[in-house]
């Protein structure tokens, strides 16, 4: 009777094992797996909502989310101009004028698109209330500020400008 129990829990055993196994083989798998994925980008105005309450920072994601998709062909539009233009580079004789030009072009698209998606953003702040637009508005102060370097306050900047080099 005592070797019967011996050989269920040996089997019992081996089970376990090798579900265990199995399990710890499919995590490492699946690890890799995600690690290997592309990561959404997020730019300064996803941080700059953060700070708002939950509605309002869904809310203003999704329209900034729907304006990227209508300026999207625009924007492909744009990157297309800048690819002919470097490409245009490796001509037996490329013509400078025409390099700048699509660049040029290229620019103008990228600020009609970046006007578009700030004048619907400041559209969407402006109905917010007082104490959400504030909050906003200091995100984005925060954000805007040249990398690296702190805001300083009108008197450090007074005084860092009389102040020797």
């Amino acid at each position: 009777m005592r070797s019967r129990w011996l050989v269920v829990g040996l089997i019992a055993s081996l089970t376990l094992n090798l579900f265990m196994i199995g399990a710890a083989a499919g995590v490492i798998a699946l690890g890799v797996r995600m690690a290997s994925l592309p990561r959404p980008r997020v730019g300064p105005l996803f941080w700059a909502t953060q700070a708002l309450p939950q509605p309002e920072r869904r809310n203003i994601r999704a329209m900034l989310a729907q304006t990227r998709r209508e300026v999207r062909p625009e924007s492909d539009r744009s990157l297309a101009l800048r690819a002919d233009a470097w490409t245009a580079l490796a001509a037996p004789r490329p013509d400078p004028t025409a390099i700048k030009d699509q660049l040029a072009q290229s620019r103008q698209i990228d600020l009609a698109v970046r006007a578009t998606l700030e004048g619907r953003l400041v559209d969407y702040v402006v109905g917010l209330d007082a104490k959400d637009r504030a909050i906003f508005a200091a995100s984005m102060r925060r954000l805007m500020r040249p990398h690296g370097r702190r805001a300083q306050s009108s008197s450090n900047a007074a005084a860092n400008a009389t102040a020797p080099p």
